[in-house]
């Protein structure tokens, strides 16, 4: 399975994607250098559990609430890092990432080597492609788990590699390790347990009975302490990933936010958006691929063969992300979620254009075929690098979620740090508890919900609030309502109806009501 690979792995070669790995941990650090990582729902739940351990509190989040809805490492590193520096998670977040994207350059561009080392030009570019992706910076200014399970997508490939090239126990057990951090970063890494073990089943040369073996090894370290973690889960709340309730989107609809997610990683929307002429380059690649079929198409078929653990990766993760998201309420399915994908996929695309160049090779000398490559190449990546220097630079100048210049500005925000004992002094609901802990260091109720997130099926029906909320609660309350998108949560209007509310103080960000029962 593994490549003859002509042209080792030198000092030179580590050097280079040494540079492109501080050219990135620059990059994330300059974006974040005056709002620090982006933040949203999800970064102040890792956060706030970062946070609870350094204190002693356990993994639970900013409200008490056990994490459940996501894996432990992320905020168990923060934990680590801030404990180890005396440093809040919150200020350390971008660092983390940026160090996790240069280590996602470092070793994508390593992967990319080992596939393509016949072809300097081709690994030049698609180590250039891995800094200027658009779906790896957006996840990587943020303070999400992505960059972190991306790392381990990648070394769990290269490991895969090295083990299909060797069949030995240290590949197997490497191999393994990184499935098992990739699952305890992200649920969806579950679908690499699968993937590696269809891997040595399939390809796996010797003894059957070695085969089992390695297989089990395998399945017992891989599965074991997520294992472990999803059985705390349902101890504690039971179910294994959280309350999941069905989707709104359909399989159809994912298709295609996959499909069009896909188009904006490589082409620029001009062309994405103009179906005609996206069907017009297929057929002329298809063209100059059909001009000698015949090696093509052999050459193809040893090439796929050697990259097929690449492709099965990419096939088994977009199906386990359609199913389930077509499944079960989560995020809409975008960059975030499909960014995983990029280096793989990236590299299945290089590999077709080396493939398809290939055979004309004969026709012109080296120099002239790589100055052609190079300078189509490049012409490719502009648009990639364009839009992330737009990102970034946007990003410098105003941040991004909770961590940007309109949250500092929030005069709501302003009012609640100006008056921190509503806290202990009344029960504080609002439609964004998780940006008031990060900003305003106040631990809120969540407005009651009237709907699951991204679903249709009901939570609370009004006429049952009315029987239920604010009954059993003496002390005064208050509702701190944003100008937020959720529309999952009661209005106000609607909350009004069971409750009686008057205002206390309008902002142009929000308001602030007394609530009470009626």
């Amino acid at each position: 399975m593994g490549q003859n690979y002509p042209i080792a792995f030198s000092m030179k070669n580590k050097l280079i994607f040494f540079f492109f790995a501080l050219l990135g941990v620059i990059l994330i650090l300059l974006s974040t250098s005056r709002y620090g990582a982006g933040l949203s729902y999800d970064s102040v739940g890792y956060i706030s559990t970062a946070r609870n351990i350094i204190i002693g509190a356990g993994l639970t989040l900013y409200n008490g609430s056990p994490l459940i809805e996501q894996p432990p490492l992320f905020p168990i590193i923060l934990a680590l890092a801030g404990g180890i520096f005396r440093i809040d998670p919150l200020i350390l977040a971008n660092i983390v990432n940026a160090l996790v994207y240069g280590l996602i350059l470092y070793f994508g561009g390593l992967l990319i080597f080992k596939y393509l080392s016949s072809f300097p030009v081709f690994v030049l570019i698609g180590t250039l492609a891995i800094f200027a992706s658009i779906p790896l910076f957006t996840v990587s200014v943020m303070a999400w788990s992505e960059p972190l399970f991306i790392l381990f997508v990648i070394l769990s490939l290269l490991f895969a590699n090295s083990y299909l090239e060797k069949n030995d126990l240290i590949s197997l057990t490497l191999l393994s390790l990184s499935i098992v951090l990739s699952t305890l970063t992200r649920y969806i890494g579950v679908v690499q347990i699968l993937w590696g073990a269809f891997i040595i089943t399939v390809f796996y040369r010797d003894s059957l009975k070695n085969k089992i073996a390695h297989l089990s090894l395998f399945t017992f370290i891989s599965v074991l302490p997520i294992g472990i973690w999803l059985i705390r889960n349902y101890y504690i709340s039971n179910t294994l990933f959280g309350h999941r309730a069905p989707s709104i989107y359909t399989l159809a609809q994912n298709l295609i936010l996959v499909f069009n997610d896909l188009m904006t990683w490589y082409i620029p929307g001009i062309i994405a958006d103009h179906r005609p002429t996206l069907i017009l380059l297929g057929v002329v690649i298809g063209f100059i691929a059909g001009l000698n079929p015949k090696d093509s198409w052999q050459s193809m078929k040893v090439r796929l063969r050697q990259i097929s653990p690449i492709v099965l990766f990419v096939v088994v993760y977009i199906t386990f992300l359609v199913i389930s998201s077509t499944t079960a309420a989560y995020d809409q399915i975008g960059d975030r979620l499909l960014s995983p994908i990029y280096v793989p996929l990236t590299l299945f695309l290089l590999i077709l254009a080396q493939i398809l160049i290939e055979q004309y090779r004969r026709y012109f000398s080296n120099k002239v075929m790589n100055t052609f490559l190079l300078i189509t190449l490049v012409i490719w990546l502009v648009y990639p690098i364009r839009s992330i220097t737009i990102t970034a630079v946007n990003l410098a100048k105003i941040g991004q979620g909770y961590s940007s210049k309109a949250w500092e500005e929030s005069n709501t925000i302003k009012y609640l740090l100006q008056h921190q004992t509503l806290e202990s002094e009344c029960t504080i609901y609002t439609n964004a508890p998780d940006a008031v802990y990060i900003l305003a260091h106040l631990v809120t109720k969540m407005i009651p919900a009237k709907k699951f997130y991204n679903s249709q099926k009901v939570m609370y029906d009004i006429s049952w609030l009315k029987n239920v909320w604010l009954v059993d609660n003496n002390k005064k309350c208050i509702i701190i309502f944003y100008k937020v998108n959720r529309e999952y949560l009661f209005a106000i209007d609607e909350l009004q109806t069971v409750a009686s509310i008057n205002l206390i103080a309008h902002f142009d960000d929000g308001a602030i009501y007394s609530i009470a029962k009626k």
